[in-house]
């Protein structure tokens, strides 16, 4: 049927077109405030600290929630480590909350862990109905402030947005959180799981995918002053999200991505070499995923690439690490964090969404959802890792 032809549709069709060339104006306009590329990707410390191996296990939680689920961890300026995560009766659940605590490097112990932000705080700091919370993710910014990303949705996740909190006392108490506009014409459906990157002109780099209709990454730059100047789109289709940025040198880097498709099941690749304002068509590894989340980082200058994932590809009992010498051309599992014990009988057994960072002295501070109970604290050091590597 030709509609254009028929009166009774046309007040339609303009309201169509008006609302279209609405959206294009306002995506024009979005593009023409965006800031010059930045200066370029600042890569982690490099200290190489004990030449004594260090290995050992604790948890960031004590079981306060039935479940948890998606931490994240920063170190903190005295070298500390603060974790946080989202815990509560379930995932969805109304009383699900963000959740932290503090490792003390004196003593090897965690702290006990306390709400940061709930539901009734995200509402009152966006002014928007927030039904749940989820994947937080921490950093410090250029100011040493802690800036606490997370997720908030009306209804299933991909009704989600992100918001910003901002804590001015290593993360003793949090700034009104506000919603991030990560685009100017239907502002939902941006989730956060990866780690930020460091830019060399003080922006920081935030790796955000979508789950709507399709899914896909993006990288989001935001300013001093937290705010969203620029974004570049990472991949396309309905198979990719959850991206991890690698930089190894000041214009290249690697992305890694959860993939969501038809199998086989293997976590995806790609490389920019122009500060992330251009990436091509991620592919396929060989590294097996069962559509779950990964985490890495870039050590010794950029010459190795760390990598934690679920290393099998279809269940999240295997956590695995592996290093790359090729900017993840290749990659060799030097260690199993944790494999699934048969012989015990746990509900929810698994392993999942891991996140891992360098501190200033060298050390490695690995942090993971165990078995949905409690977030799992791995700590090691350079000497243990390079007794593991081949």
């Amino acid at each position: 049927m030709d509609y254009t032809n028929n009166p009774a549709h046309r007040p339609m069709i303009i309201r169509i077109l008006f609302m279209a060339g609405v959206a294009l104006c306002l995506g024009l306009a979005w593009k023409a405030v965006q800031q010059p590329a930045p200066a370029g990707f600042l890569l982690s410390p490099q200290t190489q600290g004990s030449n004594t191996p260090t290995y050992k296990e604790s948890f960031a939680s004590s079981g306060v929630t039935s479940e948890i689920h998606s931490a994240g961890i920063v170190e903190l300026p005295n070298g500390n480590i603060r974790a946080v995560w989202y815990g509560g009766t379930r995932e969805g659940h109304e009383d699900v909350a963000i959740y932290t605590s503090i490792w003390d490097a004196s003593s090897n112990q965690w702290g006990r862990e306390h709400i940061a932000l709930n539901v009734d705080a995200t509402r009152q700091g966006t002014h928007r109905y927030t039904r749940k919370l989820g994947n937080p993710i921490i950093t410090s910014s250029p100011q040493k402030n802690l800036w606490l990303f997370y997720v908030s949705a009306v209804g299933g996740w991909a009704t989600s947005s992100i918001n910003l909190s901002i804590s001015k006392d290593d993360g003793e108490s949090w700034g009104p959180p506000r919603r991030l506009i990560a685009s100017p014409f239907l502002n939902f459906s941006t989730l956060v799981k990866g780690n930020p990157i460091h830019f060399t002109d003080g922006t920081i780099g935030l790796p955000v995918y979508h789950e709507f209709l399709a899914k896909f990454g993006e990288l989001l730059r935001l300013d001093a002053t937290g705010n969203i100047i620029d974004k570049t789109r990472l991949s396309w289709g309905r198979d990719s999200l959850q991206p991890v940025i690698f930089p190894y040198s000041k214009t290249e880097a690697a992305s890694m991505l959860r993939y969501a498709g038809d199998p086989p099941n293997r976590i995806l690749i790609q490389s920019t070499n122009d500060a992330g304002l251009s990436w091509p068509e991620p592919i396929k590894t060989n590294l097996p995923n069962p559509n779950a989340a990964i985490s890495g980082i870039e050590i010794q200058h950029g010459k190795q690439l760390l990598l934690v994932f679920n290393n099998d590809s279809e269940e999240r009992d295997h956590l695995s690490l592996a290093i790359s010498r090729d900017q993840g051309s290749s990659w060799n599992i030097i260690h199993t964090f944790e494999q699934w014990d048969h012989n015990k009988k746990i509900d929810n057994q698994g392993y999942s969404y891991p996140n891992l960072i360098q501190a200033n002295n060298g050390d490695f501070h690995l942090v993971y959802s165990w078995n949905v109970q409690k977030v799992k604290h791995i700590h090691f050091n350079q000497a243990w890792l390079e007794s593991k590597l081949p």
